[in-house]
């Protein structure tokens, strides 16, 4: 019986061999299956993505010819509406809008409107443009060029034709765009406001003595003027004499409006109504006897003649042949791009400098010290040319900026400056160090001066009964600056604080520019310039445009023919709350009170240049 149990044990054992080796060939052949298919679909994948790469290449020039808006023979029909600047900014780190809710703001980079207009100049398919310049937000040293790249389309033959909506308002900088094209034509109830700049302030010295206010304000500068709005009433003669730069944009636009439509700017502005008070003229003509504008006409009647003058469509005779702005951009033929390793970097730096990111109207030093790092750490980047248009800012961001521009520099990367319409105070602060700085015609610079402003409401508190106690271990542990009388130290240490960063601002220009800092300290103080005299002075090399510093890089520095621009772009971000998170923490700090330690206090001082306001 043992014997034959063994057997039997034998039996069950081999069977359960043969069923466990089954299955592990069936495991194994769907392994080897699996992967096959795996292999079979990526290798598939690969081949089709391949094939429909080289089909796409071969067929997108047809479909391209196919789809792209025809131009020939149409009217050119530009309306802008938003704001001209040098480096578009995607709308997600636009934290005003994006936290209020508004729509997107249009913005128009001021190269590309260059290109725009003298392309359309040398367009042979059309001959015509129809442009409303009045909802385009231009600085006025922008506004200056692009005038003149109008008048010279203009003066080549191509008809253009300023007309806005109704109830629009031409301001100086508007009608200086209009005035160099072939007609002006505007509706009866257009408004032409051609009263020339201003440099205006609200002062608040009354007002915070009313409320019982404290402002705290110190100075670097006996020139910096900006923060005077707190501890004036009315404006100094240093901010007047700092403003000069407003009669040399008053006097460019006066003589470019009397070449081109012979219209006596200052004597519109000035000397125009004794011809209305006296019924000389009528309010309702005026501008046309005045020759400001060529016709004064409805819609209507400016679309028949427009009509006539262009034609209409083939489908609708009711239609004007028009071309918009958005559809002509893609007539033109697409510039192929260089393939060299030979990089020049252009990096723009707009808007008031602070903490944080790139933002609409925000050169925040996070993201600028991210960009000059990738560029300086690219092995292809040459050179990289840092287009400045700022007021300044912060001396805390402003140095993070500046300590990457000189991390470039050691790695023997050169560095040129192209100053835009404004590159004031912090803007010069991150310029000075460059192997050369161009200054556009009309730029704004200068403003070498520190300021540091708090506002304390001591006094409220004291009217109101309240007063601050404290067990302490340290003299000043316990001192509230929002909320407490100044102690003499503390004012003398903050004023300290200023006037060293001052010292070093001047001290790092003297050495820069290899200027002798007794020039420096007397150029300096705040002074703002024009560009023209500030190549006088040395703060600038030279008068120039983007190009011409791109051109001067690659020719005399870098010594190349062969080479690609690259335009940094600012890394995208998600800040639509920065502004609510700001907002909170402002009022936290005012109610709750901000600590004046060293590292702290240097937060609390501007190298912003608040002079450099202009009121069209």
């Amino acid at each position: 019986m043992a014997k034959t149990k063994r057997k039997n044990n034998i039996g069950v054992f081999s069977r359960l061999g043969n069923f466990l080796g089954n299955i592990w060939y069936f495991i194994r052949v769907g392994r080897d299956f699996f992967w096959k298919a795996i292999r079979f679909t990526l290798a598939t994948s690969i081949f089709l993505f391949v094939v429909a790469a080289i089909l796409i290449s071969i067929l997108n020039p047809l479909f391209d010819n196919e789809t792209k808006p025809k131009a020939d023979g149409k009217v050119v029909v530009f309306s802008p509406d938003g704001i001209v600047v040098d480096q578009e900014i995607p709308k997600s780190q636009n934290q005003f809008t994006s936290f209020l809710g508004d729509d997107e703001i249009i913005t128009y980079e001021f190269k590309h409107l260059i290109d725009f207009f003298e392309k359309f100049k040398e367009d042979e398919k059309v001959s015509g443009m129809i442009f409303d310049p009045s909802g385009l937000q231009i600085s006025s040293a922008y506004a200056i060029p692009l005038a003149k790249r109008i008048k010279d389309a203009a003066q080549a033959g191509k008809e253009i034709i300023i007309r806005a909506e109704s109830l629009s308002i031409f301001g100086d900088t508007a009608y200086l765009l209009s005035s160099g094209a072939t007609e002006i034509s505007a509706s009866k109830y257009s408004a032409f406001a051609l009263d020339g700049f201003t440099s205006t302030r609200l002062y608040q010295k009354d007002f915070f003595e009313k409320f019982l206010l404290t402002p705290r304000v110190f100075t670097a500068g006996d020139w910096k003027t900006g923060p005077e709005d707190w501890t004036r009433s009315n404006m100094s003669q240093e901010q007047k004499d700092n403003s000069y730069y407003i009669d040399r944009f008053w006097n460019v636009y006066k003589n470019f409006v009397k070449e081109t439509r012979d219209v006596d700017l200052q004597w519109y502005a000035d000397e125009s109504y004794k011809d209305l008070i006296a019924g000389n003229v009528s309010f309702e003509n005026a501008n046309l006897e005045w020759n400001v504008i060529d016709y004064q006409e409805e819609d209507d009647d400016f679309n028949s003649r427009m009509l006539e003058k262009f034609g209409a469509t083939d489908d609708d005779d009711g239609e004007l042949n028009a071309i918009y702005y958005r559809d002509y951009l893609k007539t033109f033929e697409k510039t192929k791009k260089s393939k060299s390793k030979n990089v020049i970097k252009v990096i723009t730096i707009e808007g008031a400098i602070t903490t944080g990111p790139v933002q609409l109207g925000i050169a925040g030093s996070d993201g600028l010290v991210e960009m000059l790092k990738a560029a300086h750490e690219n092995k292809n980047t040459k050179a990289i040319i840092l287009r400045v248009n700022s007021p300044g800012g912060s001396v805390v961001a402003s140095e993070y900026i500046r300590w990457e521009i000189e991390k470039a520099q050691n790695k023997g990367i050169p560095i040129v400056v192209s100053m835009g319409s404004l590159a004031a105070s912090g803007g010069y602060w991150v310029s000075s160090m460059a192997d050369k700085i161009y200054a556009e015609e009309n730029t704004i610079t200068g403003s070498i001066g520190v300021y540091g402003r708090l506002l304390s409401f001591e006094k409220i508190l004291e009217w109101a009964g309240l007063n601050y106690d404290s067990n302490k271990t340290t003299e000043f542990g316990d001192f509230n600056p929002v909320a407490e009388d100044w102690p003499d130290e503390v004012v003398k240490t903050f004023q300290a604080n200023i006037d060293e960063t001052y010292m070093n601002f001047t001290t790092q220009t003297s050495k820069d520019r290899d200027i002798p800092l007794e020039k420096v300290l007397e150029i300096a103080r705040g002074r703002v310039w024009y560009g023209e005299d500030a190549v006088e002075i040395g703060l600038v090399d030279e008068i120039g445009t983007l190009e011409d510093a791109i051109n001067f890089t690659a020719e005399s520095i870098l010594e190349i023919d062969d080479f690609r621009v690259d335009y940094v772009k600012p890394s995208k971000n998600n800040n639509s709350l920065n502004f609510a998170i700001s907002l909170t923490e402002a009022i936290s700090k005012f109610l709750n009170g901000k600590e004046l330690n060293k590292g702290k206090m240097r937060k609390e001082i501007n190298v912003l240049c608040r002079e450099c306001s202009v009121i069209d």
